[in-house]
């Protein structure tokens, strides 16, 4: 046993062996060991908020106070202190050090949170009449910019700090079956959670292998003392229920958090209500697709944006279908009849980024390339389309320009900002009709879930995948948060063909 210990860290013999450490000192020298790098995660984050909303104040002061009130710099630099009010409700609402909370959640807490901010400083300035009489509109570009500014400043951190060991909180993996390892997948992939797995128990003491999805295989639950003396405090537990209470008590006595994985396949997962029943535990899930405030609200957001959208995209839009017209003559625009909400029939369209014999074309490429012939019925895509446009055809792919039109569709209420996409029939028929029923229940987007995760490089599975579960967790806060990496994604061309 002493060998599996020395794969987590060296002198952890030391403080496993049975009785020798009290669960209590073992607790206190793990948030010893953690401490500092936890209030330096916590600090940072406070620091970057603190900068992006000092940023958002500043932009609005230069924009409107300055120019067309001419109110001096000093009058603003006097609510410096108040950002401390902005943390304190960050910290309260658990942003700091931040720890599991997916991106859709965060950025709910942070627009809840902004607001409140901003309301209290409107009745400091305003309600209290106090010496200084402030721009109100620039209270409210300091406040819209700092709705999209500190969620930014996070996500850049984020990035950053995904090169850093000790920005991650190491946690425990106990079990060594299916659900353990989708876990481990699952926090390996979503980086922003903070989580980063170390080690694996058995809860039988059989190992099959020395490692589960790249993390090591350290023992049994023997090793649960010396885990938490190297100061690990959070256990992910996969477990039978008829072993559950015991597993769990001795978990608790070591680690802080202990956090019970169960797969609930195709149903939602972002809203879920932990009801107490006495000796049982309910979860509630509630179907948010069925709130009429909630479609509202979506419907609200896609007409704003999409008229804002339209306005200032029109000049690309034109120059577009210039550059189109210019290389391949007309038509310059296309339209495909696709599958709208409930399964009627819309209109779709795009600027045309293909020559005008492009289906005979794709006949002639495929029937001379077996290989390419797979690739298409996989995804429905070719990495290199031989069909494209010159120059031109791959530019608006690469950057997603071809479907600007469609902002028109969200206005006439045929299409969403997000939403799965509104495939042709030939790829729709792929899927299962479970699957394709449950699309319907929906408008479709302009952009979806599956876009920002792997644009056109997935599986028509990943796909499928994709689109369940942003049906499924349907939200204006999963609307936002799709649109935010949306322009991240098209910005940087990765994966579109």
């Amino acid at each position: 046993m002493k060998q599996s210990r020395s794969a987590v860290a060296p002198g952890m013999q030391r403080s496993a062996g049975a009785g020798a450490v009290s669960a209590p000192t073992l607790q206190l020298d793990a948030a010893r060991r953690r401490l500092p790098y936890r209030v330096a995660r916590s600090c940072l984050l406070a620091t970057v908020d603190a900068l992006m909303l000092g940023l958002a104040t500043t932009i609005a002061y230069v924009s409107w106070a300055a120019p067309m009130r001419d109110q001096a710099p000093g009058m603003y630099a006097e609510l410096w202190p108040l950002v401390l009010l902005f943390i304190a409700g960050y910290a309260r609402a658990g942003l700091y050090p931040g720890l599991g909370l997916g991106p859709v959640e965060m950025l709910r807490r942070l627009t809840y949170l902004t607001t409140f901010g901003f309301l209290v400083l409107a009745a400091f300035s305003f309600a209290l009449k106090l010496p200084h009489l402030y721009s109100r509109v620039t209270f409210a570009l300091a406040f819209v910019l700092s709705l999209i500014l500190v969620p930014i400043g996070r996500q850049v951190l984020f990035h950053a700090a995904r090169a850093w060991t000790w920005w991650s909180e190491p946690v425990a993996i106990i079990g060594t079956g299916r659900a353990a390892a989708h876990a481990i997948r699952g926090i390996k992939e979503a980086r922003h959670l903070g989580y980063r797995p170390v080690a694996v128990l058995s809860p039988n003491g059989g190992r099959a292998s020395v490692e589960l999805e790249g993390v090591p295989i350290v023992g049994g639950l023997d090793e649960v003392p010396a885990l938490a003396a190297r100061g690990i405090r959070v256990a992910f537990l996969e477990i039978e229920p008829l072993q559950a209470r015991a597993v769990l008590d001795r978990l608790q006595q070591a680690f802080l958090h202990v956090i019970l994985l169960r797969e609930f396949d195709d149903l939602q997962l972002e809203s879920l209500q932990i009801r107490n029943l006495g000796n049982m535990v309910g979860i509630e899930y509630t179907n948010n697709l069925l709130r009429p405030r909630n479609q509202t609200a979506k419907l609200m957001l896609d007409l704003l944006l999409a008229s804002v959208a339209l306005l200032l995209l029109a000049p690309v839009i034109a120059l577009a279908a210039l550059a189109v017209w210019l290389v391949d003559g007309r038509p310059v625009f296309f339209h495909q009849p696709r599958a709208g909400v409930g399964g009627r029939r819309i209109q779709v369209p795009k600027i045309r980024t293909m020559r005008r014999d492009a289906d005979r074309q794709l006949e002639e490429f495929l029937a001379a390339n077996p290989e390419l012939r797979h690739e298409w019925l996989s995804r429905y895509k070719l990495r290199k389309d031989p069909r494209l446009i010159p120059g031109v055809g791959l530019l608006l792919r690469r950057f997603s320009l071809d479907e600007l039109p469609q902002l028109w569709t969200v206005l006439r209420g045929d299409m969403s900002l997000v939403g799965p996409r509104p495939f042709p029939d030939y790829h729709l028929e792929t899927f299962a009709p479970s699957f394709r029923e449950l699309r319907q229940r929906v408008r479709p987007g302009i952009t979806g879930h599956w876009q920002i995760s792997i644009r056109s490089e997935g599986s028509m599975e990943e796909q499928e995948a994709l689109d369940t579960y942003y049906i499924r967790n349907w939200s204006v806060w999963f609307d936002l948060y799709v649109l935010a990496r949306t322009i991240v994604a098209v910005a940087s061309g990765r994966g579109a063909y």
